[in-house]
């Protein structure tokens, strides 16, 4: 794969995540109850996710640079 397609990639993957996390993030504010039941798990949802996000970023570049592109 070419180093412009990766780039592609690497910015699509980014916004599925946050788009997931946006969705996310929502449905623990839809589900009721206190704010303080809520921060937790906003919390661990955002830590999760852009967690494999920059797994899955990182994983791209160590790709990238095994290739020598």
């Amino acid at each position: 794969m070419s180093k412009e397609k990766l780039q592609i990639v690497k910015k699509v993957i980014a916004f599925l995540m946050v788009a997931i996390w946006l969705v996310l993030i929502f449905k623990i504010f839809k589900s009721g109850g206190a704010i303080s039941n809520q921060l937790p798990k906003c919390i661990f949802t955002t830590i999760i996710v852009f967690g494999l996000l920059n797994i899955v970023i990182k994983g791209i570049e160590y790709y990238e640079k095994g290739k020598k592109l």
